[in-house]
């Protein structure tokens, strides 16, 4: 008993760390951050108006690795997805940005039968008192006590993918029952998930009118231990249909859905079944007083439709797992493997943290059986809402941490965005459905510079000079055309110089969109392209270029001379077309859309000043002058970081891009603050921490353990989502788990550390 009670104290040692209204951090015994969550659901929050804050439910965490996303809620619901053809939802509700699932026991009481459904928000997961729930690295934990002495324990694991480009698109749900009164208890588990395939971005288009509808015929194995659902499709609207591996909007082969569950003991029974469209697993035990049992039941997905190809994924899903101690999750081990040691880091934030970020990129991290490369999704709005993967500058962006946590990693990132690049050097804004590059207005003119910010750093990390002569496929992938890395770059840059341009006074041209797409929005491109300029563009070329000559000439790439003069030639001209038109001015403007049309001029926009203060030439006093008076204007009114405007420049609500905080651009203001003052850009990593968010804001959960790409200002609203997406049930619009308040944060970390 002692060496169980050590066991079980060991499992659940945590060293608490912070409050808040919805529950507190631990770190577990392997040094991982746990939230253990005590708030009540459903979650009902107002502004400091009284209005409601419209904040989702039923909060939710992520667990995944690069072949499936498994987002937990605190119900005890789960949404199963995939992005490797296409993003969808395997158990879609009929509840968007949701999914359906159950768990129940029923205890066998003489003739009355009672039964104790576990999840969903009118479960008994609603009892703060009853029912404990944590949340960490690589799993889910909810604890029920039941007032008949049974306590059950039901843990939700996911393992990491082991290197690139691969891993298991299955998960665990491990259940752990033990009485602990003085009856023997007869009782049945039952786990049920619906198999219910809807692409993400079609769950707002009634089914009647979807082009594609899709249904599941599930069989069972004679030994009732796997249930396989086969999911197919029929047209529901006029259509060409492709083959299997040919670009299309929509997903002709979806995966097959599986349920695993196989007796290990002889205290329990437990067989697999089906009713309708949902798989269902039952086991039947009787507990005596102080006895204890666990079982498995695995729900995953598989290529082949048949019994054999479940159960090699169970097998390879079950490789290495903890099975004696599973209340930290089955995959402690692999988890501990893939993330890196923050064991040395003092400050006890920014371990947890830095922790729990690099946590999110690899569960949020997904592989493309389309273009065969790993990315790291922006997710919020575009991936869970629309099912998109775009915008390529924000994976880019995805993959600075990755330079320095998963290399390979960074490396995978950059092929992909090669390959949805045109021979001229276009990159195009993304995709969906399978590999499909939509039709689009937008006509971006910074897609390259943020790819020569990421491999420069990816270079200076890694020194991995030899990528330069990896030859990786252009756009459209399915072609077969290949050029060299070093050729892509300078045909990247020649885009930049010739088709891009610049403007009447000299700057880096707009087109229709840099970072933002308000000019797009609201000053025709139809009308502005020829003229407008981008000070935002123009500063990121005399940020990063020197970066990028230097990862040249330390290569001794033969054919890197001749470029690295036209990458200076380019930037010297710019230096002084940029550095005139800043002049003795404290911050840089904004974008000249014509000579009358000037944003920016005396009003702070942080878009450019970032990047400006990244310039290596700049001066650290001239540098500190700029950072004082932008931080003036911009941080000094705020709590929790940098919002994009003194004031706004449009319309309607001071919020969104037009006033509210975007960590995409608050965090390359800090790396340039770290070029002359380290502390304080220090300082502004903690200011910019979901910690701080929490002390600030802490009866909304949304930013507490993760964001949307952005949260309102003072100026509106604070504290809170901008929604922009058409969704009228704002609560239930999926917010949260974006790239950039996870992956930025941990780059910045390591930048300092350098």
């Amino acid at each position: 008993m002692k060496v169980i009670t050590l066991v079980i104290m060991s499992c659940f040692f945590q060293a608490q760390l912070s409050h808040g209204q919805f529950g507190n951090w631990s770190m577990s015994a392997n040094g991982f951050p746990v939230y253990n969550y005590t708030g009540t659901i459903p979650v009902t929050a107002f502004d400091k108006d009284g209005k409601d804050a419209n904040l989702p439910e039923d909060p939710y965490f992520l667990l995944g690795n690069y072949r499936m996303t498994l987002i937990t809620h605190v119900s005890g619901i789960y949404q199963f997805l995939t992005a490797e053809r296409a993003w969808a939802r395997i158990n879609a509700s009929e509840q968007t940005n949701y999914g359906w699932n159950d768990a129940s026991l029923v205890f066998k009481n003489g003739k009355l039968d009672k039964k104790v459904t576990l999840t969903g928000m009118q479960s008994i997961a609603a009892d703060t008192a009853l029912v404990k729930k944590d949340f960490g690295v690589g799993f889910a934990r909810y604890r029920y006590g039941l007032d008949n002495g049974i306590a059950c324990t039901r843990i939700i694991s996911a393992k990491p993918s082991s290197k690139i480009n691969t891993g298991n698109p299955s998960f665990v749900i491990t259940v752990i029952l033990k009485n602990n009164g003085a009856k023997t208890q007869e009782l049945s588990y039952h786990e049920r998930v619906l198999v219910n395939y809807v692409l993400n971005g079609a769950q707002y288009t009634d089914k009647r009118k979807q082009p594609l509808l899709y249904r599941s015929q599930i069989s069972i194995d004679n030994s009732r231990e796997v249930a396989i659902a086969d999911l197919s499709f029929k047209n529901n609207s006029f259509l060409v249909l492709p083959k299997k591996t040919e670009r299309f909007m929509y997903d002709v082969d979806p995966p097959s859905v599986f349920m695993y569950s196989k007796a290990t003991g002889n205290n329990y029974k437990t067989i697999v079944k089906a009713n309708g469209d949902t798989l269902l697993t039952e086991t039947a035990t009787s507990i005596k007083p102080g006895e204890a049992i666990s079982f498995n039941i695995t729900v995953g997905l598989t290529e082949d439709n048949n019994f054999t190809a479940a159960r090699n994924e169970v097998a390879d899903l079950f490789a290495g797992a903890d099975l004696k101690n599973p209340t930290g999750g089955l995959f402690m081990a692999q988890w501990k493997g893939r993330l890196p040691d923050m064991s040395s880091e003092k400050n006890e934030i920014l371990r947890r943290e830095m922790l729990w970020n690099a946590h999110f990129v690899e569960a949020s991290a997904k592989y493309s059986s389309y273009y065969k490369e790993t990315i790291i999704p922006q997710g919020t709005v575009y991936s869970y809402y629309f099912g998109d993967n775009i915008s390529n500058r924000d994976h880019l962006q995805a993959a600075l941490p990755a330079c320095y946590t998963n290399p390979e990693l960074a490396k995978s990132i950059l092929r992909y965005v090669i390959k949805h690049a045109e021979n001229d050097g276009e990159i195009k804004r993304g995709n969906s459905g399978f590999g499909y590059t939509p039709p689009s207005l937008y006509k971006e003119s910074d897609e390259q510079l943020y790819f020569f910010n990421t491999l420069a750093e990816y270079l200076l990390i890694t020194k991995d000079y030899s990528f330069l002569n990896e030859e990786i496929a252009c756009y459209p992938a399915e072609d077969g055309r290949r050029e060299s890395m070093i050729t892509m770059l300078k045909k990247f840059f020649i885009y930049l110089r010739d088709e891009i341009g610049t403007g009447p006074v000299g700057l880096v041209k707009i087109l229709n969109s840099d970072w933002s797409d308000s000019f797009f929005h609201e000053y025709s491109p139809n009308k502005y392209s020829r003229s407008a300029e981008s000070h935002l563009n123009s500063a990121m070329v005399l940020a990063v270029f020197p970066k990028l000559v230097q990862v040249l000439k330390d290569s001794k790439h033969p054919e890197a001379a001749p470029f690295i003069s036209a990458l200076e030639e380019y930037r010297a001209a710019l230096h002084n077309v940029f550095m005139n038109d800043l002049g003795n001015r404290k911050f840089a403007a904004r974008a000249y859309l014509n000579n009358k049309l000037r944003f920016g001029v005396d009003n702070v926009c942080i878009e450019p000043q970032g990047y400006l203060l990244q310039i290596p030439d700049l001066s650290n006093e001239r540098k500190r002058e700029i950072y004082d008076h932008v931080k003036s204007k911009l941080l000094a009114q705020e709590k929790i970081g940098m919002r994009t405007r003194e004031k706004p420049l449009w319309r309607g609500n001071p919020d969104g891009e037009d006033g509210g905080i975007w960590f995409s651009l608050e965090y390359p203001v800090l790396l340039g603050v770290a070029t002359f003052d380290k502390e304080e850009a220090r300082s502004l990593l903690l200011q910019f921490s979901f910690q701080n968010f929490t002390t600030h804001y802490p009866e909304y959960w949304v930013g507490q353990w993760t964001a949307a790409d952005e949260v309102n200002s003072t100026l509106y609203r604070e504290g809170l989502y901008a929604f922009w997406v058409p969704s009228q049930d704002r609560k239930r619009a999926f917010q949260g788990f974006c790239s950039h308040p996870h992956t930025w944060p941990l780059f910045c970390y390591y930048k300092l550390k350098e």
